[in-house]
């Protein structure tokens, strides 16, 4: 091998590692960034007096923390297209199965009350229409009058709402810096569908280091294997081999019940200390 082929070989192989460190620095710089986020926006949001946190018991015995200051519920296209059999989506599926999604409504309208009494931050997504010509039928046109909230998930003034083109709620809105401004820290996630938007900004959220507890029963989806596929997906046992115990994988976040977190929520509410 010639000299000029080692020097060769060696530029290459500086540049490569060159490249790698940069992309580390990037991705700390960006952690370091979103934390100091996270910090300024605590600051602003939090009074002088102590903010009351209280635990949401979850699945595999964990705990979730909540408090008015520092998360948000954030609820996921609870839109009259998908929840009526008159909707344009809703028609695509027969009616026990357009039922059975409708009936998360109640469910999800009790959380959001139990919210809006805790003093929290509150934030909806509708999905507006998506990039591909594959997914055209999917699109809720703004004209369309199935393209807003139902009724009962109706946004008061002052919460926030995003228009969504993707399916999760964070990469094609601003929702992370509306919830940055308000100093959230943590997400309590419903709506619908499980197994499509609602795993989606799962992701998407933990990406952006929001910790995310999923309200399993304030979650819908058209088939009840899709939401159970979509919940162990987000917080089932992660296990490596066949008869192995293995652990909580926790890839995305904790779920709970909404009796669970409907009674942490009333321990906070008001930012009254606990």
């Amino acid at each position: 091998m010639t000299t000029s082929t080692h020097v060769g070989a060696a530029l290459i192989a500086g540049c490569a590692a060159g490249w790698c460190l940069r992309e580390l620095w990037l991705r700390d710089a960006a952690r370091r960034e979103a934390e100091a986020m996270v910090r300024r926006g605590v600051e602003a949001a939090k009074p002088e007096a102590l903010i009351a946190e209280a635990q949401v018991a979850c699945f595999h015995d964990r705990e979730f923390p909540v408090s008015s200051s520092d998360t948000a519920l954030v609820l996921i296209d609870m839109q009259t297209d998908f929840l009526s059999k008159d909707g344009r989506l809703g028609k695509n599926y027969s009616d026990p199965r357009v039922k059975q999604l409708a009936a998360t409504e109640a469910k999800v309208a009790a959380l959001l009350a139990a919210a809006r009494r805790a003093g929290m931050t509150v934030a909806h997504s509708r999905s507006h229409r998506y990039g591909a010509d594959v997914r055209r039928d999917l699109c809720v046109p703004t004209i369309d009058p199935t393209y807003d909230l139902v009724e009962s998930c109706r946004p008061l003034p002052g919460e926030i709402v995003v228009d969504k083109w993707t399916f999760g709620a964070f990469a094609s809105t601003d929702l992370e810096t509306q919830l940055r401004r308000r100093g959230v820290r943590r997400i309590l996630l419903a709506g619908i569908l499980t197994n499509v938007c609602i795993m989606a900004t799962a992701v998407q959220a933990v990406d952006r280091f929001f910790r995310v507890c999923l309200v399993e029963d304030a979650c819908g989806a058209f088939d009840a294997r899709w939401h159970q596929h979509a919940v162990e997906l987000i917080n089932g046992p992660q296990t490596l081999k066949e008869n192995h115990h293995g652990s909580v994988g926790l890839y995305f976040g904790e779920v709970a019940k909404l009796s669970d977190v409907e009674t942490a929520l009333a321990k906070c509410g008001g930012g009254a200390a606990v």
